[in-house]
C-alpha cells in the first residue's frame, strides 16, 4: 500500500479567512484573558443530548466477542483536532484551531499537523466565517444559524476535523482509520449527508473507520455502557448495537455499530463505533488488526493518543501566537484580571497543580 504525503495537502481557506478576520480588526487594543489552562471548545449548539437517555434491557442478551491477534499487516491512521481561546476583544475573541493526522507503518509513527489557524471572531463576521467554511468544506448551499461567539472555536474546529476525515477517506487504501468521537450523525456539526459520503469513500478504497469515544453516558441497566465490560477478559468487545438502536433509533442516526471495547487488561474501556455498512465480521477483524498493528495502552490506540497530544496547544505556542498577532496585525494586548479570584480569593474556583480549589 502506498502511504500518501499528507504534507502536500492544506486547507488554505482556513489560512485566508483567518488572516482576513485579523486584518479586518478595527480596534487597536485587545484584552486577553488570563489562561489557566487551554480550553478546548466542543460546540453543542442545537444538538440532541445523547448523555441523558437511559436504556433498559436484559443483560443476558448482550453478545461478548473475544478478539484474537493476527499476523495480517495493515496501516493505522488516526486524527484529532483542538481549539483554543487566545484572547478576548471588545467585540469578539481571538482563537486558534489545529489538527493532526498520525499513521503507523511497519517500523515507526509519522504525523502531519495542520495549523494553527488563527481567527478573530466577532458578532459581525461570525456568520460569514462559519457559512463560508461550511460552503467550502461541507458543500453546504444554505446558510446555517450561528451560535454565540464563544461557541465558534468549536464550530471551526469541527469543520477542520471533518475536512481531515474526508482527506483520509479518499487518500488511504486498505487501512484502519480511527476517529475521535462517534459515528452518530447529529444536526449542524455532523451533517448526515457528509458523514455518509465520507464513509462511502472510505469503504470504496477498502478502509474501515473505527470511532473511539472517551466520554459517553449512554446507560444500560443504570450503568454506563463502558462499565458493562470491565469484568470481562481483554481483548474483547460487547455488542450493544441492537439495544442502543431500539432506544435511540427515532432520535439519532447511527452510521456505526455500537460496542463497548476493552482492548487490554486495564481499568478503562471505551465506546467503539464500527462502520455499519461493512460486514460485521469485517469490522471485528479490523479491530483485531488494530490491536495487532498498533500499540494499545489502557485500551486506547497509540495512534489516536498521539494525534490528540500533537493537536493540543502548549503555553509557549499560545504566547507565540499572541506575539505574532501583535507584531503582524498591530494588536496591543492587555490582560484582564480574574474577577472571581479578586472577589473570592482561594474560593474562586479553578485548578492549581492539577488539584481542584473549592
Amino acid at each position: 500500500m502506498q502511504v500518501l504525503d499528507f504534507s502536500q495537502k492544506a486547507p488554505y481557506d482556513f489560512i485566508e479567512l483567518g488572516n482576513t478576520s485579523l486584518k479586518n480588526t478595527i480596534e487597536s487594543s485587545h484584552r486577553l484573558r488570563n489562561i489557566d489552562s487551554p480550553t478546548n471548545y466542543i460546540g453543542n449548539f442545537n444538538r440532541l443530548n445523547e448523555h441523558e437517555f437511559i436504556v433498559n434491557f436484559d443483560e443476558k442478551k448482550l453478545d461478548m466477542i473475544r478478539l484474537v491477534y493476527t499476523d495480517e499487516k495493515t496501516h493505522i491512521f488516526g486524527l484529532d483536532t483542538s481549539s483554543i481561546e487566545l484572547g478576548e476583544t471588545s467585540n469578539g475573541l481571538l482563537c486558534a484551531v489545529r489538527g493532526t493526522i498520525v499513521w503507523k507503518d511497519k517500523v515507526k509513527y509519522n504525523y502531519t499537523r495542520y495549523g494553527p489557524f488563527i481567527f478573530h471572531v466577532t458578532e459581525n463576521n461570525k456568520q460569514f466565517l462559519y457559512n463560508k467554511l461550511r460552503q467550502m468544506y461541507f458543500g453546504a448551499s444554505k446558510a446555517a444559524p450561528t451560535p454565540d461567539v464563544w461557541w465558534m472555536p468549536g464550530r471551526i474546529r469541527n469543520i477542520l476535523e471533518r475536512w481531515l476525515q474526508g482527506q483520509l477517506s479518499q487518500s488511504c487504501e486498505d487501512s484502519v482509520i480511527l476517529w475521535d468521537g462517534s459515528l452518530t450523525a447529529w444536526t449542524i456539526d455532523s451533517p448526515v449527508a457528509l458523514i455518509d459520503d465520507m464513509l462511502q469513500m472510505a469503504r470504496s478504497r477498502g478502509n474501515v473507520v473505527l470511532a473511539f469515544s472517551k466520554k459517553t453516558k449512554f446507560t444500560i441497566f443504570g450503568r454506563r455502557i463502558a462499565d458493562l465490560i470491565n469484568n470481562r477478559d481483554a481483548p474483547c468487545l460487547l455488542d450493544l448495537d441492537e439495544i442502543i438502536r431500539q432506544q435511540y433509533g427515532n432520535y439519532l442516526c447511527f452510521f456505526g455499530r455500537v460496542y463497548a471495547a476493552k482492548l487490554t487488561p486495564s481499568q478503562f474501556s471505551f465506546r467503539l463505533d464500527v462502520d455499519r455498512e461493512i460486514e460485521r465480521e469485517t469490522g471485528i477483524n479490523a479491530v483485531q488488526k488494530l490491536i495487532s498493528n498498533d500499540i494499545v495502552v489502557e485500551s486506547y490506540p497509540e495512534t489516536l493518543r498521539l494525534a490528540h497530544i500533537l493537536s493540543r496547544f502548549s503555553a509557549s505556542e499560545i504566547i507565540g501566537m499572541q506575539r505574532l498577532i501583535a507584531e503582524n496585525f498591530g494588536i496591543r494586548t492587555v490582560f484582564r484580571p480574574n474577577i472571581r479570584q479578586i472577589l473570592f480569593g482561594p474560593y474562586g474556583g479553578g485548578l492549581v497543580n492539577n488539584k481542584m480549589i473549592l
